[in-house]
């Protein structure tokens, strides 16, 4: 019931005790109606073990709370992290496809951790964001971030934050959700 995690489809018809094409099935299904999307993983470089499997976003930040019967329960702050996580991506979905301008959007995450909410690629250009639910920004919050870009994986970072100043954190652009 997690919002925009990653998804291992062979594993869910496992512990589901289906077979695989079954639940890919049922993924197609929800894809197909427009009720969820798939967020692949980038691999920019094959000597490092990034994650495989896509990531799943249902198309209402609220649809899985009122499934489960929270609706109306208090969000706690990780709940809050991937409510606001959803919603960041399809608004970044629907500005790129109403701009037209390409590329792709993918989330980056290694075993180690380093993990990128997303990641914009087009041509010779990668842009990471990260989402923080958060009403202050913290240097460790764009650690990743910092790093992909020192090793030039990264030609720019962004940040959205629930704060209400813009910000500088080195190499990251910080920006309060309604600026960004």
């Amino acid at each position: 019931d997690d919002l925009g995690q990653v998804t291992n489809v062979a594993g869910l018809a496992r512990d589901a005790a289906v077979a695989r094409p079954t639940v890919q099935g049922y993924f197609e299904v929800l894809t197909d109606t427009l009720l969820g999307a798939w967020l692949p993983a980038w691999r920019p470089r094959a000597r490092v073990k990034e994650t495989q499997h896509p990531k799943f976003y249902l198309f209402d930040c609220g649809v899985v709370r009122a499934l489960s019967g929270r609706l109306r329960e208090t969000l706690d702050s990780a709940e809050r992290g991937h409510l606001l996580e959803t919603w960041v991506y399809h608004e970044l979905r629907a500005y790129l496809a109403y701009s037209r301008c390409g590329g792709a959007l993918c989330y980056y995450r290694t075993p180690s951790g380093t993990e990128v909410d997303f990641v914009w690629t087009r041509g010779g250009h990668s842009i990471g964001v990260e989402v923080k639910a958060s009403r202050q920004w913290k240097p460790e919050h764009g650690r990743a971030l910092r790093e992909l870009r020192e090793q030039k994986t990264l030609t720019q970072c962004h940040a959205v934050y629930l704060g209400d100043t813009p910000q500088q954190d080195g190499p990251v652009s910080v920006w309060p959700l309604f600026a960004f």
